[in-house]
């Protein structure tokens, strides 16, 4: 994973670099997909391309799926034994809900500006294009910076982190292929630049990395045990609060019902006394 976090670095710093000085690069590279005479991105028509488009969005979710629901069972059920490793639950859960979820598609694509190719001047839109490094774009929201689909594509470095032995580099090379051929089709649609492509993934493994460390490489990481232990008393927890608030509401609805009882009593005598 180290390797990996190394040449995300360089690859990254690279980019930032080259394409703050040369920001027409963006330009150019969609330029590669569009078709001038049509005045489109030919591409995205395509039915192979659009099948390809849907399978990279779903394939990760199946992968992080049993994560989530691992650990949601284990909150509703915490006296029951987890049906996979608590740690990778955990990891694939976080790394997901805090990559593709929180970080790229909760705060940077919402508050970036930057317009998407499709809508800048250059393909046919009505926005001026701007850099990668600007956030003053006329875009209002779901932008350009960083890919979405990359970054769902740069997240199976977590589930390929978990790959032990000679195959884990296999793993890691095919997670960064299929990550590569996602972020590319979003280029060859026009609904991305190079740079969102390059940034999400350098965005994401940034957090798988981080959190590998702190779930497993770490001195004194948790082990299974100690982790899947923690969602259970996380999950007694919530039966606690839950139960209270319940009796709470039960017991405020039962004082309730009698002082209405007790109210209709004073001012209905007549049918009190069963006239």
């Amino acid at each position: 994973m180290r390797s990996v976090l190394f040449l995300v670095l360089v690859i990254g710093a690279a980019v930032a670099i080259l394409f703050t000085v040369f920001p027409q690069w963006d330009l150019a590279i969609s330029g590669y997909f569009w078709d001038v005479g049509r005045r489109a991105f030919t591409l995205a028509g395509a039915p192979w391309a659009k099948t390809v488009r849907s399978l990279a969005n779903w394939i990760p979710w199946l992968i992080a799926g049993p994560a989530f629901a691992a650990i949601i069972l284990k909150l509703l059920f915490p006296w029951g034994r987890m049906f996979m490793s608590a740690r990778a639950a955990v990891l694939l859960a976080a790394t997901m809900a805090l990559g593709p979820g929180l970080v790229v598609n909760g705060i940077l694509k919402e508050e970036w500006g930057r317009p998407r190719p499709v809508h800048v001047e250059e393909f046919g839109g009505k926005d001026a294009y701007k850099p990668w490094f600007a956030t003053d774009g006329a875009c209002p929201g779901n932008c350009s910076f960083v890919s979405g689909e990359g970054a769902l594509g740069f997240w199976l470095t977590a589930p390929a982190s978990l790959v032990p032995g000679p195959l884990g580099a296999v793993a890691m090379t095919a997670a960064v292929a299929f990550a590569a051929t996602a972020g590319g089709l979003r280029i060859a649609f026009g609904g991305h630049f190079f740079t969102d492509v390059v940034f999400s993934g350098v965005v994401v493994v940034l957090i798988v990395v981080a959190m590998r460390y702190l779930i497993y490489d770490r001195k004194g990481a948790p082990t299974d045990f100690r982790m899947e232990h923690a969602i259970g008393r996380l999950g007694y927890g919530l039966h606690a609060l839950v139960g209270g608030t319940a009796r709470a509401l039960a017991a405020l609805a039962r004082r309730a019902w009698i002082s209405l009882r007790a109210l209709a009593a004073r001012h209905l005598p007549g049918r009190r006394a069963g006239l």
